[in-house]
């Protein structure tokens, strides 16, 4: 057996067996460390290693560890549940705020059940178990989960998995799971956590991001909790949840009028919006869309403005672009670069006067905005409202009160949208709304921009962090919010994003993100664009949308 060479961050190296496990090879790691990275690839302190690399650890208080911590903790709790009903299925669905949001089938959710579930967790805690990997192929994963009733899901899932394809199996005890990203090395890493009931669901309360031995209250976000709600009606009634179940419809030949329906669903929320307008019009002069990066906020804007048309409403649509200070009054941010995503960074006094004026009945003169002198030179247009118009704005400040407060709230329509995914891998394994919209944009920026998916994922961090700041904290302001997101839309991305993200080479540290995200898309067959209708917000992607953007 010959040795291999791991090179760790200090530049010492460690000489040992192939075939290793990590954790052996580095020995004891501090108690905030909860995998590792090799090469840039985020695996398992239980993996073993075969090849010379580069290897570092990765504590709770990095995005990639808090997402190992979280879907450790999932995978804690379906072991406690198999425990106490082996029958019953746990849906594991979507982030809410500082928690993640499950539901459970099969068994009523009452106190006493989540005491019980609470207990059980906490023991397999203290006794530090480890949780094992192991690496096989998709029929030897079949016949695992063959063997455990609830997981029809997971089984369903590797059917459609390509052949030879390596799958990560890990085991608490001898319960297992399957996961597309890393679980932690042992069970006692995961200290903190909290079950509240949420009806007619259960949130698993996580830890701070940045400290892993403080937990808070739930924070409470109801418009957005509502808004997940509507997002699992509207699977239950296309039938399909997860990766598994949409190949399914992929093979048997039914996808174009599931497309079809999948469409019409956000056709018939789009319409509604509209007619909610359209009933305040006495009161409603502005609406004002906002939504983080790659959500689908102006081809919803544009489908919008045409129902609103067809309810005789005429949409005056002002581009917050035009208003932006000039280059050198720009604010900067902690780094001394310009902050164009503060709201800071536009002129609010003759934004909030030219909608005060409008509203009174005055022309106003939209000025326009110069991005290669990074001035303003001269008019763009010239508007005044006439009988039956409405004003749209289009944004990621549009709930920022700041934007408007010189209109009255009455007068106001606040909309957010964001792509809060509808389906997940398998019933255990979500797919976070920001990858969702993560590979959106990646196939959009190289498509339209000339952006390779590298540059993109460089950038993802700090978008992230501008959309903490100056989105995220607004979104309850809003009055309905709409899902842009489409069951099928991976199916579709994956034809152009794969051979974008396998450009991403290990010796960059977004390789890790690549991986991830290449893992999500390979759960799914490809589904030809050419069904994709010209009016749908997938077509902002993609490309062949019949609106001008």
């Amino acid at each position: 057996m010959r040795n291999i060479k791991l090179k760790l961050r200090d530049g010492k190296i460690l000489e040992v067996p192939e075939g290793t496990r990590i954790i052996d090879a580095i020995g004891q790691v501090p108690d905030d460390v909860v995998a590792a990275r090799l090469d840039n690839k985020l695996v398992s302190l239980n993996s073993r290693v075969y090849i010379d690399g580069e290897l570092d650890l990765v504590k709770f208080d990095s995005h990639e560890g808090y997402r190992v911590y979280e879907r450790s903790l999932t995978a804690l709790l379906g072991y406690a549940l198999n425990e106490i009903s082996p029958q019953a299925k746990l849906f594991v669905l979507h982030s809410y705020n500082n928690g993640i949001y499950c539901e459970i089938e099969g068994v009523d959710i009452t106190e006493e059940l989540i005491e019980k579930l609470k207990t059980l967790m906490e023991d397999v805690i203290k006794r530090d178990v480890e949780i094992l990997v192991d690496v096989i192929d998709e029929e030897s994963a079949i016949k695992v989960f063959k063997r455990i009733p609830s997981r029809e899901d997971a089984v369903r899932l590797f059917r459609f998995l390509p052949e030879h394809q390596r799958i990560c199996i890990f085991t608490i005890d001898d319960y297992a799971d399957y996961s597309y990203i890393p679980l932690a090395h042992r069970t006692g890493v995961l200290r903190k956590f909290d079950l509240l009931i949420r009806k007619p669901g259960i949130i698993v309360l996580l830890p701070d991001e940045h400290d892993p031995k403080k937990i808070g209250p739930l924070k409470e976000s109801p418009k957005l909790f509502n808004t997940f709600e509507e997002s699992s009606r509207w699977a239950r009634i296309l039938g399909v949840n997860d990766a598994g179940a949409l190949n399914k419809v992929i093979t048997t030949g039914d996808v174009s009028d599931f497309i079809k329906i999948a469409e019409a669903l956000h056709e018939k929320k789009i319409a509604q919006i509209a007619d909610e307008i359209t009933r305040e019009y006495g009161k409603i002069k502005l609406v004002l869309i906002a939504g983080p990066s790659s959500s689908g906020k102006t081809t919803f804007a544009k489908r919008l403005g045409i129902h609103l048309r067809v309810n005789e409403k005429n949409p005056v649509v002002i581009s917050l672009d035009n208003y932006f200070l000039d280059r050198e009054k720009t604010p900067r941010d902690e780094d001394g670069n310009y902050d164009y995503d503060s709201i800071e960074a536009l002129d609010l006094k003759l934004i909030n006067e030219h909608l005060r004026d409008l509203l009174l009945g005055k022309e106003v003169a939209i000025p326009h905005f110069d991005f290669k002198k990074g001035k303003r030179s001269g008019i763009e247009k010239r508007i005044r409202l006439s009988r039956g118009d409405i004003i749209v704005i289009e944004g990621i400040h549009g709930l920022n009160p700041r934007l408007s407060e010189l209109v009255p709230d009455e007068a106001k329509f606040r909309i957010y949208v964001s792509a809060l995914t509808q389906i997940s891998v398998d019933s255990h394994n979500r797919i976070s709304t920001s990858d969702t919209r993560l590979i959106r944009r990646i196939v959009r920026d190289k498509l339209f921009r000339g952006h390779s998916a590298l540059e993109t994922l460089k950038m993802w961090p700090n978008v992230r962090k501008n959309e903490e700041k100056y989105i995220y904290p607004f979104q309850e302001n809003a009055d309905v919010m709409f899902n842009s997101s489409l069951v099928y839309e991976m199916a579709v991305l994956k034809l152009y994003a794969d051979a974008m993200l396998e450009q991403v080479t290990p010796e960059h540290p977004e390789y890790g993100d690549a991986v991830r995200l290449l893992s999500i898309l390979s759960h799914f067959l490809g589904i030809m664009p050419t069904e994709v209708p010209p009016t749908s917000i997938l077509r902002e992607f993609i490309g062949g949308s019949s609106f001008k953007y």
